[in-house]
């Protein structure tokens, strides 16, 4: 008889698995009984928390019979032998691409998650949601046994993109416009949040008149969009990729503007899109927690914060992805009336990451997955309100428990800055440099080094203080 390998061996009991079925079945009636709102959900309607979880599995229905009955994919047709030797084997760690866990995954948690949202649940109301839609997709929804590191992705993943998009829709929906102007905005806000779109389409709610929700002012909101281009290089192989490049940064709230009200009240996204170069490269945000003030005010202020990130970096010469809750110590200093300087030293630890390496990786899959610890620090010099020179160093530990015996180490640095040429038009560039090195049990160490510049034009839009007292 084979032996099986490692990796594809269970990693919990039967009793384990029958157990955990238990566990998310009990939630429910807390899910469902839960009546406790926090203030910025306080004038949302309807809250209908049962529709919520009946959308949530809803979808998983329908997602599974378009792969089945559309694109004809056998995995998708499940009997109830698949869904009893799933329960009775277990989890496993999969063999999909970089893209399809670490993004595609946590984007369709985002809809488990906003199914809570739309339905006027709360943050910590709708996190259940997230991990309901992924225990029964892995379960039930696919012939393949249920992948523990698809769980933690679409779960965790999908909290984090769910409620930044969550926010964002909310920020360019106005209840109070009307005529076409509202359906615009109305159909730019499915785009972020296709889930609460639908659903505030089918509740006739596009051109219903009404005050809108605290999310849609966050007391200051950045946005800017760069197009240039973008040129990265493998530093062993000496290998350069040039193409056009899209960059999307979003700001959301302000740590010292506003006291902590509700997570991620204050949170930071960037994308990034390399038409030729890969596509979709970069997704990496992240979402305050939970904060606590050092001081009483003034033009230097200190606070301890605790937050959600979330990274997804897909290279042409390189991958790195992870979910992460950070904490450390953020700073303002107030240089002069316009200027002031941000300063964050934090701390990670990583739930779950991926990063990839010259011998990395399992069956078909090029990269290792594990957790991680790290640590962070950035400066900021902000102009008006917005960012003018951004330094950040970072590094990252990740242990494998899925892939090639190693232990990995990577160091990102980056040096950006903006001018602006007037009221919205700037211009930007930013050096980007990676180190990885990789620590094998039965293999020699391997080093390689990154690096990456881009150059762009941007458009930026910015509401909130300029000034300092």
């Amino acid at each position: 008889m084979p032996t099986i390998p490692r990796w594809r061996r269970p990693i919990a009991s039967p009793h384990l698995i029958r157990q955990t079925a238990r566990i998310a079945v009990a939630l429910l009636p807390l899910l469902t009984a839960s009546r406790a709102v926090a203030g910025q959900e306080a004038r949302c309607t309807p809250r209908r928390s049962e529709l919520a979880v009946e959308e949530t599995l809803g979808l998983n229905l329908l997602v599974n019979r378009i792969d089945a009955w559309v694109f004809d994919q056998a995995w998708a047709r499940v009997s109830f032998e698949d869904w009893s030797r799933n329960l009775d084997l277990g989890w496993e760690w999969d063999e999909n691409a970089f893209g399809t866990n670490m993004f595609a995954h946590p984007f369709h948690g985002a809809t488990y998650f906003n199914a809570g949202r739309s339905y006027c649940l709360s943050y910590w109301e709708s996190i259940p949601l997230a991990f309901l839609g992924s225990w029964t997709w892995e379960f039930f929804g696919e012939t393949y046994r249920p992948s523990l590191n698809d769980f933690f992705m679409t779960s965790f993943g999908g909290i984090a993109l769910g409620e930044i998009t969550h926010r964002v829709a909310a920020t360019i929906r106005d209840e109070q416009a009307t005529g076409s102007g509202r359906i615009l905005r109305e159909l730019a806000a499915t785009l972020v949040d296709p889930v609460a779109g639908v659903n505030r389409l089918i509740r006739g709610e596009w051109n219903r008149v009404g005050d809108n929700p605290a999310e849609h002012d966050p007391g200051a909101f950045l946005f800017r969009l760069g197009v240039g281009v973008r040129g990265i290089q493998d530093d062993t192989t000496r290998v350069q990729t040039w193409s056009p490049m899209i960059q999307l940064d979003v700001r959301y709230g302000d740590p010292f503007t506003r006291d902590y009200r509700a997570p991620f009240d204050v949170f930071w996204l960037r994308a990034q899109v390399a038409p030729g170069g890969g596509g979709l490269n970069l997704i990496e945000g992240s979402g305050r927690l939970y904060q606590r003030a050092l001081d009483h005010g003034g033009g230097t202020r200190h606070a301890l914060m605790l937050n959600h990130r979330y990274e997804y970096l897909h290279k042409p010469v390189y991958q790195y992805g992870a979910q992460s809750v950070e904490m450390g110590l953020l700073s303002r200093w107030r240089l002069s009336e316009r200027s002031r300087l941000r300063t964050r030293l934090s701390g990670d630890l990583i739930v779950m990451g991926a990063i990839d390496a010259p011998v990395a990786g399992f069956g078909e899959r090029t990269y290792d997955f594990g957790p991680g610890a790290g640590a962070t620090l950035e400066l900021v010099l902000e102009r008006n309100g917005r960012p003018a020179v951004t330094l950040n160093n970072r590094v990252e530990y990740l242990h494998t428990v899925s892939g090639a015996p190693a232990n990995h180490i990577v160091a990102f640095s980056s040096l950006e800055g903006h001018v602006t040429l007037g009221r919205s038009l700037g211009v930007g560039v930013e050096f980007t440099g990676a180190t990885r090195e990789s620590r094998y049990l039965d293999a020699p160490a391997a080093v390689n080094s990154f690096g990456e510049a881009r150059l762009f034009l941007s458009l930026t839009s910015f509401s909130g203080p300029r000034t300092l007292p």
